[in-house]
């Protein structure tokens, strides 16, 4: 069963999804640039927390796969860093200060540095599988909102999952920025869940149903309306008065 608190959760990770593009941004701009790098960690963790309110109700598989997956990936880039800042201090130590344990000292550094490095590539590995994990979960649930903005959606997570692809492919250089590019586009493209899910009157309901009216899957969502109001069927938009187009969208009604 769907309900507004499972909606307004969905509406909050649309909106962390807007800031974590925005401060995805800002970690460009030289001096501040780890400010918006903490930012963007700090509203995924907030993200991913919204998905956990929402599974609290809907105990989906695919999405604490998401989760879970999308935790990992954080963690093995913290890990990551911790592994290839000290390995860069250990190599420094040894071509710089002469040490009786030379031979010994580099290969604890590259071991480290090496180590860290894997640990990047296994991290945006786990994170492509977790955005597959999400849009498998907006593709079996396509009918939640207009197929337009749907569409877009899936495409945002797909692009967010082939930028993690190439910056897994960090080694060869260009990749990490068209990887940047396309999660920048794909988390603006994933925003818009914030505008899709809308706020279910208080005599209707939303369920979960297949093509037989008497079992239930969580393949397609069915809005049972009532009778005063009726929603736009490309945009969303609530509608309390019959008319021949949305006001908001303009889509024809009838």
């Amino acid at each position: 069963m769907w309900n507004n608190s499972i909606l307004s959760a969905f509406r909050d990770f649309g909106k962390n999804m807007q800031l974590i593009a925005i401060f995805l941004l800002i970690s460009l701009i030289p001096g501040i640039g780890f400010i918006g790098v903490i930012l963007v960690i700090v509203f995924k963790f907030a993200a991913l927390n919204n998905i956990k309110l929402i599974n609290l109700s809907l105990q989906n598989d695919l999405l604490e796969q998401f989760r879970s997956k999308m935790i990992s990936s954080i963690y093995r880039l913290f890990i990551a860093i911790f592994s290839i800042i000290p390995g860069g201090i250990f190599l420094a130590v040894a071509f710089l200060i002469p040490i009786g344990n030379f031979v010994n000292i580099v290969i604890i550094g590259s071991i480290l540095i090496a180590l860290g490095l894997i640990l990047i590539i296994s991290a945006f590995v786990q994170e492509r599988k977790a955005w597959k994990n999400l849009k498998n979960f907006f593709e079996e649930n396509y009918n939640l909102s207009s197929k337009i903005i749907m569409r877009d959606i899936v495409q945002g997570i797909d692009n967010l999952a082939t930028g993690a692809l190439l910056n897994a492919l960090y080694v060869f250089g260009i990749t990490i920025f068209i990887g940047y590019i396309l999660q920048l586009v794909g988390y603006f493209q994933v925003a818009k869940i914030a505008n899709v899910m809308i706020q279910i009157p208080e005599e209707s309901e939303i369920i979960l149903t297949n093509s037989s009216p008497t079992s239930a899957t969580p393949n397609t969502v069915l809005l049972k309306q009532s009778k005063t109001a009726n929603f736009c069927p490309m945009c969303g938009t609530r509608i309390f008065e019959k008319g021949i187009f949305c006001a908001e969208c303009g889509s024809r009604l009838t």
